[in-house]
């Protein structure tokens, strides 16, 4: 046969084999890990090792005709496909199915098949011997092999060697190089084929089930499942007050969810109450108790615990509300972070159902969302610590003003006191009049009169934090000019809706953190509705050189020139930087070349 005609052999035998051993590998996956008809349930074992044998014993049909056509494997055939298919079938059913049935008649075919076909030797026996115990070894450490993909495949690799080794020997001949080129490509490429196959498999069915599990969680608050949670909590309720038992009752809410789903979806807030629901019964696992978790409804859950005590339950809801406030939620490419508030009771013997109960429970969790969110209240609770002393540290914004610098206002940086240090909060969450206290308070004991603050993206979708806000500024008694900041670009619906709010009473509302955490492609679409952007060179300076810092700050420049909005250059640590902004006819700078951030009081008599 020429090369040619080799070639084009090997190559069309090659995918056809890769065909076959998909379709074996698909089949068997399938039956073991996807079907859920009742009768193949019941004959799951049976079903996987009648469709193995059937298999393999056509490979051995097919081998039997090569064998007849050439004893001596000197054509160009069906050997090695026969070899390397079949190898590939007994890994796949060895490793993914861990049935020793058919592997041990298999075993016992292959001895069968080279007493006929095979020149008999010692050789032929240690290599029988050897790979038998291979293939066996592979069932007895199948789940380390699902586990670690470089042990998959070496595994195979060994399973294929010792095989093929096997047959070689079969028959007394002089080296072919050629032989072994063919069928150890041949095997490598299988093993590639079949290894991805079954990998790719498994993911696309874990995002499926996730996606299904996302998709049915709505239905958790289904008529029907409320329905059923109703009189199970309804039953438990009267178990205890029967026995004189107390169970203590928590009713938790996601603060702000509402805004969350606007600006993220509500696919994405599916699987954040998914995670929070799945952070929960950790929590209480880890901490050994019985309890019971129930979705209220939205962003609402229920949870019973029974043989606690109140402060026991107490402690492990707050766990389960620090857990929350510490988790990075994965959302559009980014992450994002929520908060919890709480409300505990307990059930009373004076108590007429458990709706009495589910009430107080209510009216404890108005309570935490009333005192800043990311907190509980009720049976239970320390009210023993004050709430955290939280104050406003002031930044310098300079302004310029032909050659000179002028300190034009503060960028206002929310501190809590621990002892006789200052760190940054637990939560940032407060409430409109918290905030708005802790203004007056720096406008009463400084000289500032403009201002910039940061608001959390919950408290920037917040229409009534922002009618709370417009409405003191606009009463005389708030700055002269107050710049609200947000480092997540929002929804474009959500600035549209809120900054008319703000620009109604002279509100500014300036975008932090471009060209670094905010790019071009989120900030774009909601520039007509901005007032300004501040670009943070400390965000940039650990990963990129000075060049290239520059030239964002260009870009960004040149785009507030553009959409006609104002440009604050933060992050000025030193002379060159503040000569680079002067170069570029930059008015607004911040940065601890002017100022490091300091109580109000003390930046004034600066």
């Amino acid at each position: 046969m020429s090369v040619w005609a080799i070639s084009i052999s090997y190559i069309t035998t090659l995918l056809i084999s890769i065909f076959l051993a998909l379709g074996m590998t698909s089949l068997l996956y399938w039956v073991n890990d996807r079907a859920v008809s009742p009768f193949i349930e019941a004959h799951r074992n049976g079903i996987i090792r009648v469709a193995g044998l059937v298999y393999l014993g056509v490979l051995y049909a097919l081998q039997d005709m090569q064998y007849k056509v050439d004893p001596q494997m000197h054509v160009f055939g069906y050997h090695w496909p026969f070899l390397n298919l079949m190898l590939i079938s007994l890994y796949v059913i060895a490793v993914r199915t861990g049935d020793w049935v058919t592997i041990l008649i298999q075993e016992l075919c292959c001895g069968v098949y080279l007493w006929q076909y095979a020149h008999p030797s010692v050789q032929i026996l240690i290599a029988y011997v050897v790979w038998a115990i291979v293939l066996c070894g592979l069932i007895v450490i199948r789940q380390k092999l699902q586990e670690r993909r470089l042990w998959d495949y070496l595994a195979m690799l060994a399973l294929g060697l010792s095989g093929i080794i096997g047959i070689y020997v079969s028959q007394p001949r002089i080296f072919d190089l050629w032989w072994w080129v063919r069928d150890l490509s041949a095997y490598v490429i299988l093993i590639l084929a079949v290894d991805e196959y079954i990998r790719l498999t498994v993911i696309a069915d874990t995002r499926t089930g996730q996606l299904q599990r996302v998709a049915a969680y709505e239905q958790l608050t289904s008529t029907a499942v409320f329905a059923r949670n109703q009189g199970e909590m309804t039953s438990l309720f009267n178990v205890a007050q029967k026995n004189a038992q107390t169970i203590v009752v928590a009713a938790l809410d996601v603060d702000h969810f509402n805004e969350f789903n606007q600006q993220y979806g509500y696919l994405t807030g599916n699987i954040v109450l998914l995670t929070i629901a799945d952070i929960i019964q950790d929590v209480v696992k880890q901490a050994g108790v019985e309890m019971r978790l129930y979705r209220s409804g939205g962003e609402e859950f229920t949870v019973i615990f029974m043989g606690v005590s109140a402060r026991r339950a107490a402690k492990i809801v707050g766990e389960c509300l620090a857990r929350v406030a510490k988790t990075q939620f994965p959302v559009h490419g980014g992450y994002a972070t929520v908060t919890m508030s709480a409300g505990i009771t307990t059930t009373q013997q004076e108590d007429a159902n458990i709706g009495t109960v589910f009430a107080r429970a209510d009216d404890n969790l108005r309570v935490s969302k009333q005192c800043g969110r990311n907190r509980m209240n009720g049976n239970g609770v320390d009210t023993t610590n004050e709430a955290p002393s939280l104050k406003y540290f002031a930044q310098p914004i300079v302004e310029r003003s032909g050659e000179t610098l002028e300190i034009w206002g503060a960028e206002l940086l929310l501190r809590q006191q621990a002892g006789s240090k200052w760190h940054l909060p637990e939560y940032f969450d407060l409430r409109a009049e918290q905030q708005i206290a802790l203004i007056r308070e720096v406008l009463d004991r400084s000289l500032l009169r403009r201002v910039t603050i940061n608001l959390t993206p919950g408290q920037f979708a917040d229409t009534g934090f922002a009618r709370a806000l417009a409405s003191y500024v606009s009463s005389g008694h708030g700055p002269e000019q107050l710049i609200v900041e947000i480092t997540m670009v929002p929804d474009v619906t959500v600035v549209r809706r809120i900054t008319a709010i703000y620009r109604s009473v002279g509100i500014k509302v300036f975008i932090d953190d471009v060209g670094s955490d905010n790019s071009y492609e989120f900030v774009e679409k909601i520039l007509p509705y901005i007032d300004g952007v501040k670009f943070a060179m400390q965000n940039l300076r650990k990963r990129e050189s000075v060049d290239q810092i520059h030239e964002r700050i260009r870009f960004w420049i040149n785009t507030a020139k553009q959409a006609n909005i104002n440009f604050i250059l933060e992050g000025v640590e030193n002379q060159a930087d503040l000569d680079f902004g002067h170069h570029l006819d930059i008015e607004h700078y911040q940065g601890y070349f002017f100022g490091k951030p300091n109580l109000p009081a003390e930046l004034a008599l600066a």
